[in-house]
């Protein structure tokens, strides 16, 4: 009876030593990914062609299917909420209903660069850059339409919460 007491308390151990290796490697891939967090718009640093939100806050996280995208926005008196997932591949994933393209695809250009390419019916429509600085404490997100891809369109900067 001992004996088999102690072959599951041996299991019990493996299995609890796979989970906390699990837990350090997510914790892992979370630190050294910082474009992973919640991000607050800095709406005196923003520039957009037409009116600017009121405020906007975007939260990149992880999810067992890629990078949940989440960007809540007031415009108006109108409470706007974007969702969509992806991979930073370059593969193109469906983009949310509202968005102005109907999939993005994500590529890590550097460290501290990501860019998005937004495609309306196959065609690349739009570019963003997301670029990080201040330690990874601020994001600034540049949108370069295709009929100007020299000039952003708007550009938003964010503080990490």
């Amino acid at each position: 009876m001992f004996r088999h007491v102690s072959r599951i308390g041996a299991v019990a151990l493996v299995i609890a030593a796979m989970f906390q290796v699990d837990a350090r490697l997510i914790a892992q891939a979370n630190a050294a990914d910082p474009l992973i967090g919640d991000w607050v718009m800095d709406r005196a640093k923003s520039t957009f062609p037409g009116a600017a939100p009121e405020w906007r806050n975007m939260k990149f996280e992880k999810t067992p299917m890629g990078i949940r995208h989440t960007v809540n926005s007031m415009v108006g008196e109108v409470v706007q909420k974007l969702v969509y997932t992806f991979q930073v591949d370059g593969k193109d994933y469906p983009a949310d209903v509202q968005m102005a393209v109907n999939t993005v695809a994500f590529k890590k250009v550097d460290a501290n660069t990501f860019e998005r390419s937004g495609k309306y019916q196959g065609s690349v429509t739009e570019t963003v850059k997301y670029t990080l600085s201040n330690g990874g404490k601020t994001l600034t997100s540049e949108q370069f339409l295709s009929t100007n891809p020299d000039t952003p369109n708007s550009v938003q900067v964010f503080d990490k919460k």
